[in-house]
């Protein structure tokens, strides 16, 4: 564990606030490893006072730990970091999820859902690890495989987005446009993700679906700025760079690039487009070149043979750039049983682009 995640754990116990391990980081933890899904740390605080929580800022300020509160879809959480300087922060995190008591459950909101843990259930004991006693619900395991897939919405969340009848109408337009657009800027791209995976296997968007993924290959900064200059004209467009975290690769100035429908002009619609590019490149300790690419935090990248030449299908009356053999990229991307529809499925922890350093 980090040093401020040391101070904050510690200082949780000098200010006698209650806490336990959780979400993620408890399966983690229960698997050998807290950090193997998140190098966030997630912490439930049971009920506290106000003054608890002036007294552990002041004390976090002065370690140089900034606690912001935070809300998610209006319920609220605090995201702790540490900032060494004025103009540096951390990009990896603390998040406090707060347990409200109501009857014989605690509750709690995570990954856009209600959560209920039963309060007899929440028996606290203490863990050692690296010389820090950390607090974690007692019979780790059966409280674990209780709650594995509350504990995991932060990956498998509720969105407010998904492509009913009406909805899939704007995707639909929002992937045409923008696919027009593209074509006009003269940049190589495909559908892929979950678009790609419903284009192929069921000729539509994938109902419970909740965003379009296309892909793109980087030539040069100049090309970005112009295709990002184009798709501004008509959008609201976010660029996303590569984040400081270690191990993770730096590829260049452009991580992915958000689309969004224009609302009132200066805001956005929920509704978002994912444009990720892909950077040619080798793999570490392999004589092999293949398209890089980072997504949520991970490492990933597809075989160089996808995407030596794009081929084309119809989907909703246009012709839509794919990988070549796309049944194959598929395949790589959600497993040889890519056919057979899954609702809850999580990129950080499902994809088999990600990247896996050979040991």
């Amino acid at each position: 564990m980090k040093p401020f995640h040391k101070i904050v754990i510690k200082n949780l116990d000098r200010v006698n606030i209650k806490y336990i391990i959780g979400a993620d980081s408890l399966v983690g933890f229960s698997e050998g490893d807290i950090f193997k899904y998140s190098p966030n740390l997630h912490l439930y605080l049971f009920p506290f006072s106000k003054i608890k929580l002036v007294k552990l800022f002041l004390i976090l300020i002065f370690n140089k730990i900034i606690i912001k509160p935070k809300k998610s879809n209006g319920k609220l959480f605090y995201r702790l970091r540490f900032k060494p300087t004025f103009f540096k922060k951390n990009s990896d995190s603390i998040r406090l999820s707060i347990l409200k008591s109501i009857d014989e459950n605690f509750t709690m909101h995570l990954g856009g859902a209600d959560v209920k843990l039963k309060k007899t259930d929440l028996a606290i004991e203490t863990k050692i690890l690296d010389n820090l006693d950390l607090k974690i619900p007692h019979n780790l395991s059966s409280f674990v495989n209780k709650y594995r897939a509350d504990l995991m919405l932060s990956f498998y969340k509720k969105h407010s987005v998904s492509f009913d009848s009406e909805s899939e109408k704007k995707a639909v337009k929002l992937l045409l446009d923008v696919n027009d657009i593209l074509k006009n800027s003269n940049v190589d791209y495909w559908i892929e993700g979950g678009t790609l995976l419903g284009a192929i296997r069921d000729k539509k968007l994938i109902p419970w679906d909740h965003d379009l993924d296309l892909g793109m290959k980087y030539s040069s900064d100049l090309k970005m700025k112009k295709m990002i200059s184009n798709l501004k004209k008509q959008y609201y467009v976010s660029v996303k760079e590569f984040k400081s975290i270690d191990g993770l690769w730096q590829l260049g100035n452009y991580r992915v690039i958000k689309v969004y429908p224009r609302k009132n002009h200066f805001l956005k619609e929920d509704l978002c487009l994912d444009l990720f590019v892909y950077y040619l490149g080798q793999l570490p300790n392999r004589n092999e070149e293949v398209y890089k690419y980072v997504v949520w935090d991970r490492n990933a990248y597809h075989k160089k043979v996808f995407f030596d030449s794009i081929e084309e299908i119809e989907f909703y009356g246009k012709m839509i750039p794919v990988p070549s053999n796309p049944e194959e990229f598929l395949k790589v991307k959600y497993g040889k049983n890519w056919k057979t529809p899954v609702k809850e499925w999580n990129v950080a922890l499902d994809d088999g682009s990600i990247y896996k350093e050979e040991h």
